[in-house]
């Protein structure tokens, strides 16, 4: 089918802007400082603490800290508080071997079903070349995450993008956190591009070129941001 394009640094915790649920705001804020490292693994969050920063009451932030120990962000453990969890190597790697699975079946079922309705995917990559223009490498991962989770519901997998995007936050979180490779060549990378360049091969491509398209691309990812998590999960993973 042919392939149609579309038309810095924050604080510990950046503040919560108006507008919106303020647990939902919490939440945002909150998850952002964790996946950049504003807070360290294994760091006590202190519910009165960020409610007295946010201007909110503590069951706001309660709520918040809720959501984000189901994305396994934080561990609440009764009378010993609510601390950071870490993604180890071993976990990272894991989650890229079964990241590589479910995203090789969501390919293989895009190329089955030959025309796509890309409105959502393409509005998604709008919001990741502003948000790329902006430096905000958060934000990105962020997009990146959707963009992944709607590739599956369009393939009709939709049971799967709760899954990609659980295994997805992981390893950002990973990959954001890590410190092995220098950023300055986000503002160079083009992050709308790239994806623009995966969509356009999934869409337009051989069942062979459509079968290795996500692969190569979290491959690309992973040499250029963790190459300690490329090694480690080994480079043949990554082949057809």
């Amino acid at each position: 089918m042919p392939f149609k394009a579309p038309n810095k640094s924050a604080e510990a915790v950046p503040p919560i802007m108006l507008g919106g649920k303020k647990s939902d705001l919490a939440y945002g804020a909150l998850k952002r400082a964790i996946m950049l490292r504003k807070f360290e693994p294994g760091q006590q969050i202190r519910e009165q603490t960020i409610a007295a920063e946010f201007q909110c009451s503590q069951s706001t932030v309660r709520e918040a800290l809720i959501n984000l120990s189901k994305d396994g962000l934080v561990n609440r453990t009764g009378y010993h508080g609510t601390h950071v969890t870490d993604t180890s190597l071993e976990e990272a790697t894991a989650l890229v071997r079964v990241r590589l699975s479910i995203e090789r079946s969501v390919a293989a079922q895009l190329h089955r079903r030959g025309s796509l309705d890309l409105v959502q995917v393409n509005g998604i990559l709008t919001a990741m070349d502003e948000t790329h223009a902006a430096g905000d490498l958060y934000q990105c991962s962020e997009l990146d995450r959707e963009f992944h989770a709607q590739l599956a519901i369009i393939a009709g997998m939709g049971q799967l993008a709760p899954v990609l995007q659980r295994c997805a936050l992981h390893i950002h979180r990973f990959t954001l956190g890590s410190v092995e490779v220098p950023r300055h060549f986000f503002q160079e990378s083009g992050v709308g591009e790239e994806h623009r360049e995966l969509l356009k091969t999934l869409c337009e491509g051989t069942p062979d070129q459509c079968e290795n398209a996500l692969p190569q691309h979290l491959a690309s990812v992973l040499q250029r941001w963790a190459p300690s998590l490329y090694h480690a999960v080994g480079a043949d993973q990554f082949q057809a």
